[in-house]
């Protein structure tokens, strides 16, 4: 009787695995960077250091937004029930947001996209 529900506990602790793009704080690809929200507010640390905190970010920490870095270090963040895409970069003056439109250019190769994974597996509903 042991053995099946032990079978039964490990079927059920791996269903409750956190996605990736839900885990938090979550590192950087190059492990310099960690996000995370405070207090509901997006932020992103250097260390100990904060280098953002988004106060102006049109979207708080919630059950439908979701989160992932890419390859290239830019925090990516789907917020669901606006169906909106938002990416944070650094650049020479600090880390900024953009609106990400999905739009294609002339060269899509040079196009930036959304890292695997953001999206959640299965559409929410409202």
């Amino acid at each position: 009787m042991v053995r099946p529900l032990l079978v039964l506990l490990l079927l059920l602790g791996g269903c409750r695995t956190v996605p990736a793009n839900r885990v938090l704080p979550q590192r950087s690809p190059d492990g310099a960077y960690v996000f995370d929200f405070d207090r509901g507010v997006p932020v992103i640390r250097e260390g100990r250091r904060t280098a953002l905190r988004d106060e102006r970010a049109p979207f708080r920490k919630g059950p439908e937004v979701y989160w992932l870095w890419d390859a290239g270090g830019r925090l990516w963040v789907y917020v669901a029930p606006e169906n909106a895409v938002y990416y944070y970069e650094r650049t020479p003056e600090g880390w900024r947001r953009r609106v990400w439109t999905g739009e294609r250019s002339a060269h899509p190769e040079r196009d930036l996209l959304p890292p695997p994974g953001l999206y959640p597996p299965c559409p929410t509903s409202k």
